[in-house]
């Protein structure tokens, strides 16, 4: 998820559900040769070798000792003669396999649209436990990084990069509807001109068989696997998809699999709203360390007096880039991702009312920042997984900005467009909606209470639909639990590694985020679950 606005940030983890694969039904318990026969695509052999062609802009030579492959996987799983489409797979090495190697752990970091290579590669001394004896892989599924990208176009792109697929909430916060509902319509037509034939294959289904043909090539009889936020979604539908050949699947930062992008996106509202005001208060806790005000309505105060102030006149970062006011929202949307930037969040609102410098914030804001086509990505998956395409009145939208600013009033109304995102795209898919009750082993769920973008709710909702589940709570704050807390990350590497799934019930308790340092508050080497 690539976060330049509150807007971007929220449907970067997973809520606008959409994704069409038209011409692929979707399977129950797949054949392992369906037909038309896909029996090239199953007894492909990878070659392995180094990552120079892989590379991409951000980071150089981040991949270097990563290992690359190529896997051809059919642009529709149904109709092989429309061609085939080659995926970008890493991966590192088991560093002490023994006798005990477990073969290979899939992981997917979420977005959609966030690169499995690039992500693995910055964050692989998080999964050094669990690296000495499985193989650590990935990938960039389809249309998104290395793999057949989604394009849509430089306009389109600088759209979906300012509102997630809509155009931005006037400062005034007035919405013109004819106005909205064309540029969304302009971008859907955009992404399908510059993308072409595989537009329609991008959702989740046709992700999933691509995850089980990745599951052959590499030898596993069954997948081991890690999703973080949008994976969590991937995971669910492999392990309805493929009940015989998931094992160990364990899902971080569930999704919904039932709501739609208004009423997900309206949850989300309700969550950073909550998340940003537990910052507050832990900030406040601190006293006189906290730079915001030693009590919550104090720090609420500064922080108001600052959106004022760059409402008014950005603020002026070294080389003269403007910091505005949705900069500014945006680094808050950032840190509320991990408590473990809360103490950098404080710190750089108070440079800013303070000495009018935002070069902490815009440090925190580029940390999410994609040389690839995250954005492009997110919405064709996102539109190819909902199958609602409810049209909106002028009546209904302003219903809707009054419903999301009520539940949110520091990011809501930047999320008005991005509840209707899909305007303009195909229905996609229902198979997600209706998906239930799965019949192979249980599955792994991690939630965490203070999760913003994808709601402790949507946990406890997502285990009873699969029915064979098993929750481990965090009850911290953040997006996703693996990440924030070392009981969660004990947990889930038994399970992981021996099997042990935890007791129903078990949660692990809050990480304290820290106290702001006045002397240079660090930020941190990553945002997880994106």
């Amino acid at each position: 998820m690539h976060i330049r606005s509150a807007a971007t940030a929220f449907a970067g983890t997973a809520f606008l559900l959409a994704g069409t694969v038209t011409a692929t039904g979707p399977a129950t318990a797949a054949d392992p040769a369906p037909t038309p026969d896909l029996t090239r695509f199953y007894q492909q052999k990878l070659s392995w070798g180094d990552c120079k062609g892989e590379e991409q802009k951000k980071g150089g030579d981040a991949l270097k000792g990563m290992e690359c492959t190529r896997l051809t996987v059919p642009v529709d799983y149904a109709n092989t003669a429309l061609g085939t489409l080659d995926l970008a797979v890493g991966r590192y090495r088991a560093t002490a396999p023994g006798d005990d190697g477990l073969g290979s752990l899939v992981f997917n970091f979420g977005g959609p649209g966030a690169s499995g290579l690039t992500t693995l590669a910055e964050a692989k001394d998080s999964y050094k436990s669990l690296g000495k004896r499985y193989d650590l892989v990935t990938f960039d599924p389809r249309g998104v990084g290395r793999s057949a990208p989604v394009k849509c176009g430089k306009e389109a792109d600088e759209e979906l990069k300012e509102g997630d697929g809509a155009p931005q909430t006037p400062p005034d916060g007035s919405l013109d509807h004819g106005e909205l509902v064309k540029g969304l319509k302009d971008i859907a037509t955009a992404c399908a001109k510059h993308t072409g034939k595989l537009l329609p294959y991008v959702g989740t289904i046709n992700v999933s068989r691509d995850l089980d043909v990745l599951r052959q090539a590499l030898g596993d009889e069954k997948l081991a696997y890690l999703g973080i936020s949008y994976g969590t979604r991937l995971g669910a539908v492999y392990a309805a998809q493929f009940p015989d050949r998931s094992g160990r699947l364990v899902l971080d930062a569930v999704d919904t699999l039932t709501e739609g992008a208004r009423a997900s996106a309206l949850d989300q509202a309700r969550g950073f709203q909550k998340a940003f005001d537990a910052f507050l208060a832990a900030c406040a806790k601190n006293g006189d360390k906290c730079p915001l005000g030693s009590t919550a309505a104090d720090a609420t105060r500064t922080v108001d007096r600052v959106v004022g102030r760059l409402t008014r006149t950005p603020a002026k970062e070294e080389d003269g880039t403007a910091f505005g006011v949705e900069d500014l929202r945006g680094a808050m949307t950032t840190a509320l991702y991990s408590a473990e930037a809360w103490p950098a969040l404080a710190e750089g609102i108070a440079m800013i009312d303070q000495d009018d410098d935002p070069s902490l914030l815009a440090d925190l804001n580029r940390l999410m920042e994609d040389d690839g086509n995250g954005d492009e990505a997110l919405i064709a998956v996102n539109c190819a997984d909902d199958p609602d395409r409810t049209p909106v009145s002028d009546d209904e939208l302003a219903k809707i900005e009054k419903e999301f600013t009520e539940a949110s009033p520091v990011f809501g109304r930047d999320m008005v467009g991005s509840a209707l995102s899909c305007t303009g795209w195909p229905a996609g898919t229902d198979y997600i909606r209706k998906l239930e009750k799965i019949t192979g082993p249980e599955v792994l769920l991690i939630g965490t209470k203070g999760d913003p973008a994808t709601p402790y709710r949507w946990t406890e909702e997502t285990a009873k639909r699969l029915g064979r589940a098993v929750v481990l709570r965090y009850d911290g704050e953040g997006h996703g639990g693996y990440s924030a807390s070392p009981c969660i990350r004990e947990k889930t590497d038994a399970y992981l590694l021996d099997g042990t799934l935890p007791a129903a019930g078990t949660a692990c308790p809050a990480v304290d985020p820290g106290t702001p340092d006045p002397d240079g508050t660090e930020l941190p080497e990553t945002v997880p679950g994106v």
